[in-house]
């Protein structure tokens, strides 16, 4: 009898959490842009069935756009403590049909041409700072030639929390890391390897770290680029630590916690996302392979130019960005030119 019960019981749960994902419905996204092109052309030479466009004259930019079915497209961000500006800025992909995620990083040095109100910026990590996400979604959307349909901003505390909630990550650390802040009481210290059970603080300063001050350099301070000629960077363990997260998350010693999960998001986290679109995203998301079918890069660039006083710009090599956009973020079913896009070039 407690084993036809333990059958039924069974039956219920699977049926009710198919059902469930049914009838959660998919997340609805921006319409894509009519045609912009010259539409009382006439005598078109291309295609008898729309005579009001001469096909042959419209660029791709100018064409009727069609998404792709279910490909969401979001924008993660988490703000620096001190300065207000945006920290760590990555664009991300899900292809539901196909169970394939990409996580772009854009670097925070980004060069851009920005203007909010009377302040004018040229590194993309200030337009969070001036305009909040809202302003920077509009930054990276236009500056990659995509819709954004989704934004989340994170509080570096929800990072701290998630991680010690899940008990802790095994992460392989590229670089050795060394670094002494006494004013801010700040000690960074890893070893290059594999480290095991790291705590939600420790994991923040590994994804933090850009210098080292334990050796000669050209940075103030006696003070160097962690990263340098290690044929890493920054943005690339930012990533990583990301995907480690989600693998702790997604594992069965954490789904005991979901409640503590959904109090830290809810006080830490801010999206546009509904209720019924994270279910949505929750009930698929579980499906992905995290070993095969997450693509993790950055857009390509020099980090060393300067602008109207502003050092250090990153600024993209356009045909090799364009390609990452096309491969892993375009939601439309033709790609994306480069004319679509709008990736600052200092002249």
């Amino acid at each position: 009898m407690f084993y036809a019960a333990v059958v039924v019981l069974s039956a219920v749960i699977v049926t009710t959490y198919a059902l469930f994902q049914f009838l959660v419905p998919a997340p609805t996204v921006e319409t894509p842009p009519a045609p912009t092109g010259d539409v009382t052309a006439e005598n078109p030479t291309d295609n008898p069935d729309t005579p009001d466009i001469d096909e042959s004259t419209v660029t791709p930019s100018q064409q009727t756009l069609e998404r792709k079915d279910q490909f969401y497209t979001f924008l993660l961000a988490a703000s620096d403590q001190v300065s207000g500006n945006s920290d760590t800025i990555m664009v991300a992909s899900y292809d539901v049909p196909n169970q394939k995620v990409a996580l772009v990083s854009i670097p925070r040095d980004t060069l851009v041409n920005g203007k909010y109100g009377s302040h004018k910026y040229y590194k993309i990590n200030s337009a969070y700072s001036y305009g909040g996400i809202d302003e920077l979604r509009a930054v990276v959307a236009d500056m990659l030639g995509i819709p954004i349909d989704f934004y989340v901003t994170v509080d570096l505390k929800a990072f701290v929390e998630v991680v010690d909630a899940v008990g802790g990550v095994d992460f392989y650390v590229p670089v050795d890391m060394n670094y002494d802040a006494d004013d801010q009481n700040l000690h960074i210290h890893y070893d290059k390897g594999m480290h095991y059970d790291l705590t939600g603080q420790q994991v923040l300063e590994i994804a933090r770290c850009r210098k080292n001050s334990d050796g000669p350099g050209t940075y103030p301070n006696n003070v160097y680029d962690v990263y340098a000629g290690s044929g890493t960077n920054r943005e690339q363990t930012q990533r990583e630590l990301m995907v480690a997260i989600a693998r702790k998350l997604i594992s069965w010693n954490s789904i005991p916690k979901i409640t503590q999960f959904t109090e830290i998001v809810g006080q830490n986290v801010k999206t546009n996302m509904s209720a019924s679109d994270l279910a949505f995203f929750a009930t698929r998301g579980i499906y992905v392979d995290l070993d095969s079918s997450v693509t993790t890069t950055v857009f390509p660039g020099n980090g060393e130019v300067n602008y109207k006083g502003w050092s250090w710009c990153w600024q993209y090599y356009p045909e090799e960005c364009l390609e990452i956009i096309n491969n892993y973020l375009n939601p439309y079913t033709t790609d994306i030119t480069m004319d679509m896009t709008n990736m600052f070039q200092v002249k």
